[in-house]
C-alpha cells in the first residue's frame, strides 16, 4: 500500500509531549509532537481527572504508569507539580527504549497505603503509536476502493494539504474545523468528470473518530490535457460553543488520511495514493480563555 505522508521537521526531533486534561465528553487527549524510539516522553496530567474538586486532597499520590511494546518494560513514577502552585498539570517525564514501537499510559491515585482510583480508560490504557519518521498508519486507515483503477495520469495529487482553524459557526457561535484543501492534475477525457476523496479523521490515539466521504466540485465540461483543479472542504467540526449555543465537546483532531477518486463516465480512477496528515491540536488553536 502506497502512503503519502506529511508531518513538520521539528516534530522529528521535538520530545513527545502527551497531555491528559478532564473533559466532559470525549477523552480529553491530546499529543504534541510524535513519538520516537530513543526520544523524550513528558506526560501532562490534570489531577481533576482523579480527584474531587475539593483542593484538599492534592495531597493525594497519583502515579503515571507507562509501558512500551515489544517487551513489556515499564516505567513508574509520581507525578511532579510545580512548587506553590495553586493549579496545573502534574508532570513525568521519561525516555522512550530505541526498540519501542508503541507506549501504552495509565494513572492511579493513591491516599496512603489505598488504590482509591485508576484513569485507565477503562482498563484498556492509553496507546500510542510510536515511529522512527514520518506518521504512523493507524489500524483503520482509509481502505483503497476494490473497483477502482490506479493510474496517475487520470488524476494525481499536485499539492496538498489539512489544517486546523477557530472559525464561526452561525448564531453568534464558534468551533474548531478541520479542512483539507487539495489540487490534482486531471487527465484529457471526451467526458466530464466527478471527484471526491473518501475521509477518515483520528485522535491523539490514533483511534478513528470520524469517517465521509466528501464530494469536490464537479467539472461540468470535460477536462483538458494538463488541467489543474483545486477543491477545499471542511471535514471534521471538532469541540466549539457561543452565545446562545452552549458549548459542545468532541474529539481533538489530530490526523487526517485521505484517498481520491474522479469518476469518467462509468470508470473509477484513482492515483493509489493514501494521504495523510497531522494537525494542530484544539490547544493550539483555541483562542485563550474559551469554556471549551
Amino acid at each position: 500500500m502506497s502512503a503519502q505522508t506529511s508531518t513538520s521537521p521539528e516534530a522529528e526531533t521535538s520530545p513527545a509531549t502527551l497531555r491528559f486534561r478532564r473533559d466532559q465528553i470525549s477523552s480529553g487527549v491530546s499529543r504534541l509532537g510524535r513519538l520516537r524510539p530513543g526520544g523524550e516522553l513528558h506526560v501532562e496530567y490534570d489531577p481533576a481527572r482523579l480527584l474531587p474538586r475539593d483542593a484538599s486532597v492534592r495531597a493525594a499520590d497519583i502515579m503515571c504508569h507507562v509501558r512500551f511494546y515489544p517487551g513489556g518494560k515499564e516505567r513508574s513514577g509520581s507525578l511532579q507539580f510545580r512548587p506553590n502552585a495553586a493549579a496545573g498539570p502534574g508532570l513525568f517525564e521519561t525516555l522512550i527504549p530505541p526498540e519501542t514501537s508503541s507506549v501504552e499510559v495509565w494513572f492511579e491515585r493513591r491516599e496512603g497505603t489505598d488504590v482509591t482510583g485508576w484513569d485507565s480508560r477503562y482498563g484498556q490504557n492509553y496507546r500510542f503509536a510510536v515511529t522512527p519518521r514520518g506518521l504512523p498508519l493507524p489500524e483503520r486507515s482509509v481502505d483503497l476502493r476494490p473497483q477502482a483503477q490506479v493510474d496517475p495520469t487520470r488524476i494525481r495529487v499536485v499539492e496538498d494539504t489539512a489544517s486546523k482553524a477557530h472559525a464561526a459557526s452561525g448564531a453568534g457561535s464558534a468551533a474548531l474545523r478541520t479542512g483539507l484543501t487539495i489540487r490534482a492534475h486531471v487527465g484529457p477525457s471526451s467526458s466530464p468528470l466527478t471527484a471526491w476523496a473518501d475521509i477518515h479523521v483520528f485522535d491523539a490515539s490514533d483511534d478513528l473518530i470520524h469517517a465521509g466521504t466528501i464530494a469536490l466540485q464537479k467539472l461540468e465540461r470535460a477536462p483538458a490535457a494538463g488541467e489543474e483543479l483545486e477543491w477545499h472542504a471542511d471535514v471534521y467540526q471538532g469541540s466549539g460553543g457561543g452565545s446562545g449555543a452552549g458549548v459542545w465537546f468532541r474529539p481533538d483532531a489530530h490526523t487526517v488520511q485521505y484517498r481520491l477518486y474522479c469518476q469518467v463516465r462509468d470508470t473509477l480512477y484513482t492515483d493509489g495514493i493514501l494521504h495523510q496528515f497531522d494537525v494542530p491540536t484544539d490547544a493550539e488553536v483555541r483562542p485563550p480563555g474559551t469554556a471549551w
